[in-house]
């Protein structure tokens, strides 16, 4: 019988199953663990996501950035769950400035290679406490350690397995739906020729740029420099997004008229495009109601169509031929200014004759430059001579002559034009005024309305009726209304075509660059442009001239959104 039991192969799977079943148990307690540990970490991650992403958004370089991105961080309210078996209450995750359940570090810098970690050595060198240099923010989450069945079953080990999360996030922006142009930093250096440019945002901020005229120069073939102005590439090199056309073989003057510009321009770098600046003017001044070259007609020749924009207010200190409908009729002729127009240019400072160079009165009376105009402060051995044509207006400028020259009787008090001045400090000195800007002032004539026989009609339409003599005091006869092509003045509603958004670039510190170049940016502008592109005075260049409205950044006041993308994003 024994014999027989023992060769018997009845219930062997049984007894293997008994054999094996504590493995299947712990394999099976392995699993349960691992199921939980994932999800412990997803929570985890979740919320190192959540907190990167609310702390970089605040990191644009301002002097409290630091403060509001921890603010924003310890707004979160996360939890976690299955770390703890005995318990399936959530865990609170909160970030309240310690390092635990949140460790969080500004850093200047993390590695080129995705694949390089982030460890203790490169956070202590590159943890930054200065919020104009912090672009990251790091953040660990960890709670309490994952506590494990099998580990509890065996009661062979102490204590927890530890489960961490790490993100990593920066702030990013792209300017869309903009010109193609570029701006040189204008301020990038003091009278000492020390680089300040790091101060924009402060300076805009400080009311230090309210109310100057610069007067924005070419490049021509140089090296871009302070006062310069240039154009932005408009091919996938800039592109943020995936239907951009590349545009290269498309003239830029027509982005300056009117057509949209479908790149999106990164906040950190641009590609800059070489080419003769002075070639947009056919196209920027259509915004001033003159039309000539390919847009004499008023409309697109050749070319697939656009609207072609033109402001409502164009008053800019030149009398049409007559007041008529008619191309012909008005300031342009063909490619050229009508020479039948009248030109005043007592608001323009020339350089080496200062104002009225002609030595007439002009009642055709644009908005003029502020009383001192010099050249911007250059850097090394750049000297002024190397920007010509480029100045930068200080103190204050003529607003009530402007307002007495157009308006005569109906002219407003200047002095009671509300100003966009950012403070009202008692015995200002800095280099701006406390008075309305030209900008100030252009809004105002847009939104006032005054009586004329019996009619309200907007202050910029006032003039005296027909075309009065360049003799006959003021009104002038310059309506500040679109007379050209006033089918084409952009309704209410949009943008306004004499404001237009530039890249700022700190062409000095980068004058190393040539041609095409890829350089950083160092912030955006809305910029409002006083006058058409065009020579006030033989021998004297053409130029853009603007005053800054508003800037990004901490400094600014926060009108660019409707052209500027705002995000914060994972980079780890």
């Amino acid at each position: 019988m024994f014999k027989g039991f023992r060769r018997a192969e009845d219930g062997f799977i049984l007894i293997f199953s008994l054999l094996l079943l504590p493995l299947f148990l712990g394999f099976g307690l392995i699993l349960f663990d691992i199921g939980r540990g994932n999800n412990a970490h997803a929570d985890l991650q979740a919320a190192a996501d959540a907190v990167a992403l609310a702390g970089a958004r605040e990191l644009d370089g301002g002097a409290d950035a630091l403060d509001r991105a921890r603010n924003a961080m310890a707004q979160l309210d996360n939890s976690v769950t299955l770390l703890q078996f005995a318990s399936t209450t959530p865990i609170s995750l909160r970030y309240d400035a310690t390092d635990s359940p949140f460790y969080v570090r500004f850093l200047d810098e993390i590695p080129e290679l995705d694949t390089t970690p982030i460890n203790a050595a490169w956070l202590t060198n590159h943890t930054t406490s200065d919020p104009a240099e912090a672009e990251y923010v790091f953040v660990q989450a960890q709670s309490a350690d994952l506590e494990t069945l099998f580990a509890r079953a065996l009661n062979a080990v102490a204590g927890g397995v530890p489960v961490a999360a790490v993100a990593v996030a920066k702030a990013e922006s792209a300017a869309c739906d903009i010109p193609p142009l570029f701006i040189c930093n204008p301020f990038e250096y003091d009278s000492s020729g020390n680089y300040v440019g790091d101060g924009l945002q402060l300076a805009f901020q400080n009311g230090d740029l309210h109310g100057r005229l610069i007067r924005l120069h070419p490049s021509g073939n140089e090296t871009p420099m302070p006062g310069n102005f240039g154009f932005l590439d408009v091919s996938a090199a800039n592109v943020s997004t995936a239907e951009s056309p590349s545009g290269g073989a498309r003239s830029i003057n027509d982005y300056f008229a009117g057509r949209r510009n479908q790149t999106c321009y990164s906040s950190d770098r641009v590609t800059t495009k070489p080419g003769a600046s002075n070639s947009i003017r056919s196209g920027i001044n259509t915004r001033f109601d003159m039309f000539a070259g390919p847009y004499s007609s008023g409309s697109v020749k050749g070319q697939e169509p656009f609207n072609v924009r033109t402001s409502l207010n164009v008053r800019k200190g030149i009398l049409p031929a007559t007041q008529g409908n008619k191309v012909d009729n008005c300031v342009m002729k063909g490619g050229s200014i009508n020479s039948k127009a009248v030109i005043g240019d007592d608001h323009v400072w020339t350089p080496g004759v200062g104002f009225n160079a002609n030595g007439v009165t002009d009642y055709a009376y644009g908005l003029p430059d502020n009383l001192t105009m010099q050249a911007p402060a250059t850097g090394g051995s750049v000297t002024a001579d190397d920007v010509a044509g480029a100045y930068i207006g200080r103190g204050a400028w003529s607003g009530q002559t402007y307002l007495d020259r157009n308006y005569g009787s109906y002219a407003p008090v200047y002095a009671d034009i509300p100003s966009s001045f950012p403070g009202t400090v008692e015995g200002y000195s800095g280099p701006g005024t406390v008075g309305a800007s030209r900008y100030d002032v252009y809004q105002y004539e847009l939104g006032t309305q005054v009586t004329v026989n019996g009619s309200q009609v907007p202050l910029y339409e006032v003039r005296a009726p027909g075309n009065p003599a360049v003799t006959n005091p003021s009104p002038n006869g310059e309506s500040g209304a679109a007379l050209c092509n006033p089918d084409n003045v952009v309704d209410e509603e949009l943008p306004d075509p004499r404001v237009l958004v530039a890249a700022i670039i700190d062409c000095g510190t980068n004058a190393d660059e040539s041609g095409r170049s890829e350089l950083p940016v160092n912030s955006y502008a809305s910029i409002f442009m006083a006058r058409p592109m065009m020579s006030y005075s033989p021998g004297v260049d053409m130029t853009i001239d603007v005053e800054i409205i508003d800037i990004t950044g901490y400094g600014g006041n926060g009108t660019l959104e409707t052209f500027i993308r705002q995000e914060a994003v994972l980079v780890r």
